[in-house]
């Protein structure tokens, strides 16, 4: 008799069962699925009670019959397997048809890599029970090596991949990213340079323009008058011969018919899904600068074909500047400044001469006003010149 009662009991109500496991003594719902492919798949979810199983089995027939064989999949898909897939479909190099982006990404390399290093962490994971504590956990180790905005980077991509789980119905909902995503917290970046870290930084690049690098006097003048992206100049970090990412300037963009360096060129944008074109100015220093460059390279005899003084080359054909750069901003007492921070104050310097903000924000390449906000600097010298007008105006009133 006590045999009999120490048996796992089973139960069927509905079609489904509550089973009992004989080693652990646990209770389990038991549903028994058919797959595409005619076997059957048996799955299991813990119960309280044969109650609680019932219920759950049901709940288990109700996800497969909405979410089919996707629902199966979906129950033993780790997120390693997710990101695999993902990174199939999605992070590819981009494809544009007549403009326009049809499917990839211009940074996919980047992505990808992105996505292997958070795989190091959640990739043993089942993405149909990841949870807020996984989250926590990995921003939380995060946050021990790298800024705010790299970890809201990387959630940004990991809800990215669950949402198109969940259009695959591997997943019923997508988990809970609030608080993980904390964009109010990262810190914006404020770098400008004054007229004289300027100078300084030209008085260096000079100095290695005959010999180290040629091009980097040229080019820093471009980035601080022509409002110009440095891959809108040169193709950053950019090996491959694909036109996919960037269409940097050329000598036929600077060079008019007659053989002089015109007014203004044309900058083509890959930013978001469309390749946009958009004026941009050359000022008289930077005429003089790229007329300069035109003519060392028409004399010098270490420049490869690629390189030379021809009509059809880029300006800037190097995908890289950093060493040049590196001794140059050190020298001029401004180790952190980066290439792109030479545009930051663009917007900034045209306000200060009481230049239209909307037409700056076109001639930066700004979709949208908070952007050019964001570029927009309340620094010495607009206080300087705020201070000039203000005690003209105090002058005016006290007469």
């Amino acid at each position: 008799m006590a045999d009999k009662e120490n048996k796992p009991k089973k139960r069927r109500r509905y079609g489904s069962f509550a089973w009992t496991d004989k080693k652990t003594g646990y209770l389990y719902a038991r549903v028994r699925l058919a797959q595409g492919d005619g076997s059957v798949k048996t799955i299991y979810k813990r119960a309280t009670n044969l109650k609680n199983a019932e219920q759950l089995a049901e709940e288990i027939k109700a996800e497969h019959e909405l979410r089919g064989q996707a629902f199966i999949d979906g129950r033993s898909m780790t997120f390693a397997q997710l990101a695999e897939w993902y990174k199939k479909e999605f992070v590819i190099p981009a494809v544009y048809v007549d403009g326009q982006k049809s499917e990839g990404m211009r940074t996919w390399e980047t992505e990808q890599a992105k996505i292997d290093r958070i795989v190091t962490e959640l990739g043993e994971l089942l993405i149909g029970e990841m949870d807020e504590t996984d989250f926590r956990h990995f921003r939380r180790n995060r946050l021990k090596s790298v800024k705010i905005a790299t970890a809201n980077r990387d959630f940004e991509t990991i809800r990215a991949m669950f949402r198109k789980a969940k259009k695959k119905k591997w997943i019923r909902e997508i988990p809970d990213f609030e608080g993980f995503i904390e964009k109010s917290l990262e810190k914006r970046r404020t770098v400008t340079i004054t007229t004289k870290q300027e100078s300084d930084l030209l008085r260096e690049a000079r100095k290695i323009r005959q010999s180290t690098a040629p091009r980097l006097y040229a080019l820093i003048i471009s980035l601080r008058d022509s409002g110009a992206r440095p891959n809108e100049l040169y193709p950053v970090n950019d090996y491959s011969e694909s036109k996919d990412k960037y269409d940097p300037l050329r000598w036929q963009d600077v060079f008019d018919e007659n053989g002089r360096i015109r007014d203004l060129t044309r900058l083509v944008s890959f930013k978001g899904k469309i390749r946009e074109e958009r004026i941009a100015v050359i000022t008289d220093r930077m005429k003089r600068a790229l007329l300069e460059l035109w003519t060392f390279l028409q004399q010098s005899k270490n420049v490869t074909p690629d390189h030379s003084a021809s009509l059809e080359n880029l300006v800037f054909p190097h995908t890289s500047f950093k060493k040049s750069w590196d001794l140059v901003r050190t020298a001029a007492n401004v180790p952190g400044l980066r290439l792109r921070d030479l545009r930051r104050d663009w917007v900034t310097r045209l306000g200060r001469l009481g230049y239209s903000d909307k037409l700056a924000q076109r001639g930066a390449g700004h979709k949208k006003i908070q952007t050019s906000f964001e570029y927009t600097e309340f620094d010495e010298a607009a206080a300087l010149q705020a201070k000039s007008l203000l005690d003209s105006d105090n002058r005016r009133v006290s007469q």
